[in-house]
């Protein structure tokens, strides 16, 4: 139900504040210059209820003064799992339309939020679409989820965004 890494374990972050101070921690242990990786589900909406395909840069503003105040870039990436829309496996290329529609306006969103990053942080952000439909290769029907995952990253990518700011990415 998500990443293994920020799981169920003893003194885990519970909030950004938390995590923010957790990766101070470990920033300072690790030499070098650093980029954050970020997932959608690390927006910060105040105890709003913001569905993923809602979400804009103001949810990631406190992100961006933590990268600046730091000297850090960031990275992005949408949450394609964890979410009663993913919970048969399918996102992008899933037979529902309002299923895929839901997964289409969240990778849209979360690649202008990207390209916020970018701009505000003056380093491009790559961001990777991690896509888990994993079955496609399974099922009599082999057409059928690739030409809708076609479709849906043709949708996704049909918004121009400045290239100075953001890399994009495809994983599946």
């Amino acid at each position: 139900g998500g990443i293994a890494a920020t799981g169920n374990y003893p003194g885990r972050a519970r909030n950004a504040q938390e995590l923010m101070s957790d990766l101070d921690v470990a920033l300072k242990a690790i030499p070098g210059k650093h980029k954050i990786n970020l997932h959608a589900v690390h927006a910060i909406t105040n105890g709003e209820k913001v569905e993923r395909s809602q979400l804009r840069p103001e949810h990631f503003a406190p992100w961006v003064d933590y990268a600046k105040e730091r000297g850090l870039g960031l990275d992005f990436n949408p949450t394609l799992f964890s979410h009663k829309m993913a919970e048969d496996g399918l996102t992008l290329s899933h037979p529902d339309e309002k299923v895929r529609r839901f997964w289409i306006e969240h990778c849209k969103a979360t690649r202008r939020i990207a390209e916020y990053f970018g701009r505000e942080l003056g380093t491009p952000c790559l961001h990777n679409i991690w896509i888990p439909d994993g079955y496609k290769d399974v099922p009599a029907d082999r057409l059928g989820p690739r030409a809708r995952l076609k479709a849906s990253l043709d949708e996704i990518y049909s918004e121009k965004l400045d290239e100075r700011y953001i890399l994009d990415s495809v994983e599946s």
